[in-house]
């Protein structure tokens, strides 16, 4: 099956938006563009975290451990059931993210997620990245 050019751009649309409420750490605003909120972290040493409360407790918890953090999206691509955006960790560290303390460290760091789609509903995020790679930089040890 291919996407029309009109659910792709709704798609897009969508993401961005849930881009720019966790930019802005608006908890309900990202909340809301989630059909089926899910999150499966398995691929950053974490686990499958699916409906409302869940979710909303992850991106609540993000908001106090990185709240100097920035996502910037810099390339976007499409599948059938999937958007997939390559975008940067940008900021300073400034909360306590995996027990490592706010250094100040200035972050920009590489990071890729799939956002999965049921038609044009959003169910769920998988993000990929090197965790030992970004918590380095955040120790102000790696690039």
């Amino acid at each position: 099956m291919t996407v029309s050019a009109e659910i792709r751009a709704l798609r897009e649309a969508l993401v961005l938006e849930h881009i720019g409420a966790e930019n802005a750490k608006d908890t309900e605003r990202a909340m809301q563009t989630f059909t089926r909120p899910k999150y499966d972290l398995r691929a950053v040493d974490g686990e499958v975290i699916e409906g409302e409360d869940g979710v909303r407790d992850l991106i609540d918890a993000m908001r106090v451990t990185t709240p100097g953090v920035t996502y910037i999206a810099d390339k976007i691509h499409h599948t059938d059931d999937a958007v997939i955006v390559e975008y940067r960790i940008t900021g300073r560290h400034e909360g306590i993210y995996r027990g490592i303390g706010p250094t100040g460290a200035e972050l920009n760091y590489p990071a890729l997620a799939i956002f999965e789609f049921d038609g044009t509903d959003l169910v769920g995020e998988r993000p990929y990245l090197n965790v030992q790679g970004l918590e380095a930089q955040m120790r102000g040890s790696g690039a």
